[in-house]
């Protein structure tokens, strides 16, 4: 493997400083509620940027893998006249709760900061989502819930969505329709969302598009789902995880062209990284339909490293009966398996669903097609990988 160039070394280095001087800045800050877990956020960035510096495998991709940029916009909102409280939480009723970023005029106002890129945010909100992450058009409704929740001075606080990259003017009217107070430069629409399809019926093209995955989209899963710490792996994900091609080995022109198309794609979009990143400090679970199905798979097609990558997998995935957990709730128990629905897919987003687990998956036919009949999951859905090792033997390798 190649060393990486001295410019992404010194990148990598900048953003680590940037990371020390943001704790800095909390040190003055004391005073504030949460500082504490504001500045734990940040270190744990540092400590994980600091390990990739380490091993001496950076890549582009590990500069935008920390959420460093939306923490450094909430220290900067946060050092504003009149904060009183940062990453408080607000219990809504007993299985949820609402973070809320910044806290001040005396508790009068609550802000939300976003750092995302204003397309993606117009997209998500238009249904044309890549993840199961929720739209901060979702957002905005769990906010105002919330507030009414917790009256200051017997009114609800004002909330404010501050969008740190701008966001784009369609979305904006809709969030101001629903109450928000909008901050951020208005943007104007890069395109008519309204011409968007949402049909699961789409072209692989189109279907690939939508699963173009970034780690800014991994940091926004992670905060998206803060309260969920356990990760269920459908079959895809860990293949993904343990493919030749995912790590390391994609420079190859293969016979079969979905495979060197996949390979371009690792080149361009490394798929190893952002699981990696997605698993980070989670619980992860199987059942034994996928795990089953997964090993079967590395047995007739795996090579020597993929079934090393398997077994060192398994030492960190706990597997469990297909039914632990109890019976599926209605409607998931009736979804009806047909087109893109496949009975093995029903049964680990199901299992998944039972255990309050993200599924973590390369499957969008599926989770398109559930919805289609009205049943959602919550899921982060990845670019999809195959086993390539056995493939490389009769393939021929770019220099």
């Amino acid at each position: 493997m190649s060393q990486p160039s001295e410019e992404l070394l010194f990148k990598l280095n900048e953003k680590i400083n940037h990371g020390e001087k943001l704790v800095e800045q909390l040190n003055s800050m004391q005073e504030i509620e949460g500082v504490f877990k504001m500045k734990r956020k940040i270190l744990q960035e540092i400590d994980f940027l600091k390990r990739v510096q380490n091993s001496k495998k950076v890549k582009e991709e590990h500069l935008s893998c920390s959420n460093l940029r939306h923490l450094g916009a909430m220290v900067e909102c946060a050092m504003r006249p009149g904060t009183m409280s940062v990453c408080k939480i607000f219990h809504v009723n007993e299985e949820s709760k609402q973070l809320v970023d910044i806290i001040s005029d005396d508790g009068k106002t609550w802000t939300k900061v976003i750092a995302r890129n204003p397309k993606s945010l117009s997209a998500l909100s238009s249904g044309n989502a890549s993840y199961g992450a929720r739209s901060i058009l979702d957002q905005a409704e769990d906010y105002l819930t919330c507030a009414k929740l917790y009256p200051c001075m017997y009114l609800s606080p004002k909330v404010v969505f501050e969008f740190v990259s701008g966001i784009e003017e369609t979305l904006a009217n809709k969030l101001k329709a629903k109450g928000i107070i909008v901050k951020g430069t208005i943007l104007p629409d890069s395109k008519k969302h309204e011409e968007i399809n949402d049909s699961y019926e789409s072209s692989d093209e189109e279907i690939f598009e939508r699963c173009q995955v970034t780690m800014e989209d991994v940091s926004q899963c992670i905060e998206d789902h803060i309260d969920i710490n356990i990760l269920n792996l459908d079959v895809t994900a860990m293949m993904a995880y343990v493919s030749n091609m995912t790590n390391g080995f994609c420079h190859y022109v293969f016979k079969q062209d979905v495979l060197t198309q996949q390979a371009a794609w690792e080149a361009e979009r490394p798929v190893k990284p952002i699981l990696e990143k997605l698993f980070e400090g989670k619980t992860l679970i199987s059942c034994k339909t996928a795990w089953y199905n997964f090993e079967k798979i590395v047995e007739t097609l795996g090579g020597p490293m993929e079934k090393k990558r398997t077994a060192d997998l398994k030492e960190l995935v706990t597997v469990y009966e297909d039914d632990y957990g109890g019976q599926n709730d209605y409607p998931r128990q009736n979804l009806k398996v047909r087109g893109h629905v496949r009975l093995r897919s029903k049964i680990i987003f199901n299992f998944g669903h039972r255990l309050k687990a993200l599924t973590v998956s390369a499957n969008e036919g599926f989770v398109r097609a559930a919805a289609q009949q009205g049943v959602t999951y919550a899921t982060f859905i990845h670019e999809s990988r195959a086993l390539t090792e056995g493939k490389e033997a009769t393939a021929e390798k770019i220099l």
